[in-house]
């Protein structure tokens, strides 16, 4: 990932499968050395302090998953396609994750008071990717009196939404395909 060195995203992935598996407020410093197989040492030198390495992990996981949906829309040339890559990478597969920790609540409410602002620069990032997305569309979007930034903005947040308050993967997939119909309803591209 850009402005990440090899050991950084080792400890950050590391990290990543420590909170997995025991909950934010559990997972030590500590745990996140021996799993990357690293010193404390070279751990605190790269991040001085949990939160420091919370927000790392954040920034890796948003710039990653936004480089997956840009790959994958790249692959493809239609919008229900690429609604499908924002909504496995923004809602699905974090959904999956959370819903196979035991401590999901705990992680949640751990970034979210560890890391307020860069959740906010990861969802802005994610509003970048789906306005580029729906940017070819501008025109029929705003024939049927919406914005482009606005429409962007609230796919995001309906993605995150998603991940969130869905009872089960179902449940996600069907609140999904009604935003996809909607959004393509807008843009004349069912």
């Amino acid at each position: 990932m850009q402005g990440m060195n090899e050991r950084e995203i080792s400890i950050i992935e590391a990290a990543i499968q420590m909170i997995l598996r025991y909950g934010m407020a559990r997972t030590t410093m500590n745990d996140v050395a021996k799993a990357a197989g690293t010193s404390r040492q070279t751990l605190y030198s790269c991040f001085s302090n949990k939160e420091e390495l919370l927000r790392a992990t954040i920034r890796h996981l948003s710039q990653r998953n936004a480089a997956l949906i840009e790959a994958e829309c790249a692959k493809t040339s239609g919008l229900e396609k690429q609604l499908d890559a924002v909504i496995r990478f923004t809602a699905l597969d974090s959904f999956e994750l959370l819903h196979a920790s035991p401590d999901a609540e705990d992680i949640v409410n751990g970034f979210n008071t560890a890391c307020k602002e860069e959740l906010l620069e990861a969802s802005e990032r994610f509003r970048q990717v789906i306005e580029d997305i729906l940017r070819p569309y501008q025109s029929q979007i705003e024939a049927t009196g919406g914005k482009l930034p606005e429409l962007a903005d609230f796919v995001q947040k309906s993605t995150l939404t998603l991940k969130h308050e869905a009872r089960s993967k179902e449940h996600l997939l069907r609140l999904a395909q009604t935003l996809k119909t909607l959004v393509l309803s807008l843009t004349s591209s069912q």
